[in-house]
C-alpha cells in the first residue's frame, strides 16, 4: 500500500529518526539506507543461537560453515552483517561476496566458478583496500602492482566507480566514498574520506588503455587474487555464497551448483581460503551433518553447521531492535496499541508471521501504512488498522483477523 502519509505517523507522531521497517528484504532494506547505513543496526540474533554474543562476531572463527534457512528466515541479512563486521573491524580478512543469483542454465564447472569468484575477489579486493588506504602507509611497489592487476581484470566493471571517484566531490555525501560501493553491488558500512592520497594512489594503479585482462584458467585467476590479498596484508580470505535459490528451487539442481565448490573445500582451506554457505533448508538433508563429520577429517579446523530459527521472543527482540535503531524509546508495538487490543497487539503480529522475520516485517509495514492512512497523526495503532491492512493486503494470503478478546 503506497502511503504518503506514512512519513507524518514515524516520524513526526512517533519521533523516530528514519522509517527502520521501509523494506522485509534486506537488499531493499540497503537500498532504503541511503544516509547512514542504519541496516546494520538491525541485526538480532536467531532463536537457535545460543550465546551472548552475535552470531556474525562467532563467524569470524576461520572455518567454513553451513547456514540453513527457508526463504525470509534471514539468511542474507546474517550475510550483510557478517561482511558488514569484517570491514567495518580491520583484522587481515579479506571478505567476499559470492552471489549465485543470476539464472544459470547448467551448473558451472570448477573452473568456470573460480574464474567468477576470481572476480568477485578483485571487486571486494579493490573496495577493502580503499577502504585501508587512508589509515596505512604509503603501499609498497608490489602492493601498487598487485592492485593494478586487480583493478585489469576487472576493468569494464570498475571504469565508470573510477572516473566517478576520481573526478566527482564525495565531501558532502553522507559515506563520502563509501557512496560508490552500492554501483558494484557492494554496502557501504563505514563513511571514506575523499582524499588526495587515495585518488593519488588510484591514478597510479590504473590499467594501461593497451592491456586486456590476463587469459589464465579460473583456478590461476583465483591463486593469483590470493596472492594480491596476502601483499596487502590479507592472511585469509572468507567467502560468502549466497543466492543459491534465487531462481532455482529444486533440492539437487541447487547443490549441483554449489557441487565444485563443496569438493574443494579442504584444498581451498590450505591457502587460508574459507566458505560460508548460505542455503535453502532444502538443501540441509543434501548436505547432513554426516558430511560435515566425514568432511572434517580432512579439514584443520571443523565446519560450522547452523539452522536459523525464530520464536516469538526473538521475533519480539527483532521489533524492539528496529525501533532503538531509529533512536527511540518505544519499547514494542504493545506500547502503540489501541486499549481495545489488551496488550495483544505484538503476539497479533508475531502468530501471524509464522515464525518468518521477512513476513513479520511485511505485516508491520502494511499495519503502519493502513494506521497512517487512517489516523497519522494518532500515537496508537486500532483494530479498524489490522482489518484496513488484511483489505489491502498484496502478497499471499493476508495475515488472519486479529480481534482483541
Amino acid at each position: 500500500m503506497s502511503n504518503n502519509l506514512r512519513p507524518t505517523y514515524l516520524l513526526e507522531t512517533l519521533g523516530l529518526s528514519h522509517d527502520p521497517f521501509a523494506g522485509p528484504v534486506a537488499e531493499q532494506e540497503l537500498h532504503h539506507s541511503d544516509k547512514e547505513p542504519f541496516f546494520f543496526d538491525y541485526f538480532t540474533n536467531p532463536q537457535s543461537f545460543e550465546s551472548n554474543e552475535a552470531l556474525w562476531k562467532t563467524l569470524r572463527a576461520r572455518r567454513n560453515g553451513f547456514i540453513f534457512g527457508p526463504p525470509g528466515s534471514g539468511k542474507t541479512t546474517l550475510r550483510y552483517a557478517l561482511e558488514a563486521e569484517y570491514r567495518a573491524v580491520y583484522d587481515r580478512t579479506l571478505v567476499v561476496t559470492y552471489e549465485l543469483s543470476q539464472k544459470i542454465n547448467h551448473p558451472p564447472a570448477a573452473d568456470k566458478h573460480w574464474e567468477n569468484l576470481a572476480r568477485e575477489l578483485a571487486i571486494d579486493f579493490f573496495i577493502q583496500a580503499v577502504e585501508r588506504l587512508n589509515e596505512m602507509s604509503a603501499p609498497t611497489d608490489a602492493q601498487l602492482k598487485a592492485l593494478q592487476g586487480q583493478m585489469a581484470l576487472v576493468w569494464p566493471r570498475l571504469r565508470r566507480t573510477i572516473e566517478l571517484l576520481l573526478n566527482d566531490d564525495f565531501s558532502a555525501k553522507e559515506n563520502g566514498l563509501a557512496a560508490l560501493w552500492p554501483r558494484l553491488n557492494r554496502p557501504a558500512v563505514r563513511y571514506i574520506h575523499p582524499t588526495d592520497k587515495i585518488t593519488s594512489i588510484i591514478k597510479a594503479c590504473m590499467p594501461s588503455k593497451e592491456a586486456s585482462p590476463p587469459s589464465l584458467s579460473g583456478k590461476a585467476l583465483l591463486e593469483a587474487g590470493l596472492a594480491a590479498a596476502k601483499i596487502w596484508g590479507f592472511e585469509q580470505i572468507f567467502v560468502l555464497v549466497d543466492g543459491v535459490d534465487a531462481h532455482e528451487r529444486q533440492a539437487e539442481r541447487m547443490r549441483a551448483l554449489i557441487a565444485p565448490l563443496l569438493d574443494n573445500i579442504a584444498n581451498w582451506q590450505m591457502s587460508n581460503l574459507f566458505f560460508y554457505f548460505f542455503l535453502s533448508s532444502e538443501l540441509q538433508p543434501l548436505i547432513p551433518q554426516s558430511f560435515c563429520e566425514s568432511l572434517n577429517n580432512s579439514l584443520t579446523h571443523p565446519l560450522f553447521y547452523y539452522i536459523i530459527k525464530w520464536d516469538e521472543d526473538t521475533l519480539a527482540q527483532l521489533l524492539h531492535q528496529r525501533f532503538r535503531a531509529a533512536d527511540s524509546r518505544i519499547s514494542g508495538f504493545d506500547a502503540l496499541a489501541a486499549p481495545e487490543w489488551d496488550g495483544r497487539l505484538e503476539a497479533c503480529l508475531i502468530a501471524a508471521a509464522e515464525h518468518s522475520p521477512r513476513c513479520l516485517l511485511e505485516i508491520v509495514s502494511d499495519l503502519i501504512d493502513a494506521h497512517a492512512q487512517n489516523a497519522p497523526k494518532q500515537l496508537l495503532i486500532s483494530p479498524a488498522d489490522w482489518q484496513t491492512m488484511r483489505q489491502a493486503w498484496s502478497h499471499n494470503s493476508p495475515p488472519p483477523a486479529c480481534p482483541p478478546p
